[in-house]
């Protein structure tokens, strides 16, 4: 079977059941080429979704991997990691329930061309200024803490790269071969590897496969920033909620996400 070139991979759950309808709205009026969608949900809430949403098709989390992962956060990134064992792309955007696009896009946001996506990999500075005038420490972010601890299992060196934020966009090629191949010769699965670095400090899924995708070279790297503007904390979007304006930020993004970690009361999202 021919492989498509690009899907949009979601992965939720039911309590996340109002902004993934959020998120497929915002596909239905600004996905122009058709990507296809895939939801991936807790086989629990399976029944639940498939009742609520047409139009997609929509999996259990068992259908791409069987993880026996008891904490929410990590469960879904080892999810997400495995989405290539569904053999029916070379590469995906892998999509969080708080995400929503603001403008149209297409196959070429995502893909250098036919074949090879972009790579989110860049210094991040403009971030790393914000969470300062915030009163957080840049140099102990959690992407660097991740790189940090990550990093020498790969031998890389050199700057300290973001591979962020959210959403990702991953080459089904850089994953099955870290995970069939690389990490099979060692004797590991991913989610010993994942252990490993979460005995040092918090692991990262997108930081993993960067920092792979490095040491490997599996695919060229054509690097971009973020195809999101994210909120991740609520004193960055006080800080910045004067310059908020959708008109503006769909000049730079696809798309906005407030993290669902938090909430703002008066959030509003303005589609065009």
């Amino acid at each position: 079977m021919e492989k498509t070139p690009l899907i949009l991979f979601i992965k939720t759950y039911k309590p996340d059941f109002e902004r993934t309808q959020k998120l497929l709205q915002s596909i239905d009026l600004h996905n122009k080429e058709n990507i296809p969608v895939i939801i991936s949900v807790n086989d629990s809430d399976f029944e639940f979704f498939k009742e609520r949403i047409s139009g997609y098709k929509v999996i259990k989390d068992s259908d791409v991997y069987a993880s026996d992962q008891k904490d929410g956060w990590r469960y879904q990134q080892i999810i997400k990691v495995h989405a290539y064992r569904l053999g029916i792309c070379e590469n995906y955007l892998c999509l969080d329930s708080d995400s929503e696009f603001i403008r149209d896009f297409y196959y070429s946001d995502f893909l250098y061309d036919d074949h090879t996506p972009y790579t989110i990999m860049h210094e991040s500075k403009a971030f790393l200024e914000t969470m300062e005038n915030i009163g957080m420490d840049s140099d102990t972010m959690f992407f660097k803490e991740a790189l940090r601890a990550t990093r020498p299992f790969f031998g890389n060196k050199g700057k300290e790269w973001d591979y962020g934020p959210s959403p990702y966009l991953w080459s089904c090629k850089v994953w099955e071969h870290f995970i069939e191949v690389y990490l099979k010769e060692q004797g590991k699965t991913f989610e010993s590897f994942f252990s490993e670095i979460d005995k040092i400090t918090t692991p990262s899924e997108c930081v993993i496969y960067g920092e792979y995708l490095l040491r490997s070279r599996l695919i060229d790297i054509y690097p971009i920033e973020g195809f999101f503007k994210v909120y991740h904390f609520e004193k960055q979007y006080n800080l910045e909620k004067k310059f908020y304006n959708i008109a503006k930020l769909k000049k730079n993004y696809l798309g906005v996400i407030f993290q669902s970690n938090w909430q703002i009361r008066k959030r509003k999202f303005l589609l065009f």
